[in-house]
């Protein structure tokens, strides 16, 4: 016989990871070195390792999506979906969320430019501190891309 026990999880436990996994928090394109985040269940901040800087071998990678009306439009929609919280509307870093965070989300409209499209593919996929990997496919993750140098553009 096998008896079943019930785990109580505070609710600020709860809101954590609720903050952390809607958080894209450190910034997409630069970080800032000592920059600091919060573990799921632990409330010690954890220092992000220097500047963001993508492997060569991913910065080398480019955008097989064809940048148009159509793959921005669909960046857009998934950038409002995925992104939106805490990079803000326009990408300047604040969001609603952004402001529940350890660490300012970057402005996206200012530092994508300096990105290539395989480094902020990198940094979509993987993720780094308070900003979760993507749970997207790989085409949106370009068309996310292909808006993004729209609000580069804007500036």
């Amino acid at each position: 016989m096998s008896t079943r026990r019930i785990i109580s999880v505070p609710a600020s436990r709860i809101a954590m990871r609720a903050l952390l996994c809607c958080g894209a928090a450190l910034a997409l394109c630069g970080g800032t070195a000592g920059a600091q985040s919060l573990s799921a269940g632990n409330t010690a901040p954890i220092a992000a390792a220097g500047p963001w800087v993508a492997p060569e071998r991913a910065a080398r990678q480019t955008n097989p999506v064809a940048s148009n009306a159509e793959s921005v439009n669909r960046g857009h929609s998934v950038f409002s979906k995925e992104c939106e919280k805490c990079h803000g509307k326009a990408g300047h870093g604040d969001g609603p969320q952004a402001a529940y965070l350890s660490t300012k989300p970057a402005d996206l409209a200012e530092l994508v430019s300096a990105q290539s499209d395989g480094s902020l593919f990198y940094k979509i996929t993987e993720g780094r501190g308070q900003m979760p990997k993507a749970k997207i496919n790989d085409n949106d993750k370009w068309a996310v891309i292909d808006y993004l140098r729209t609000l580069s553009a804007k500036k």
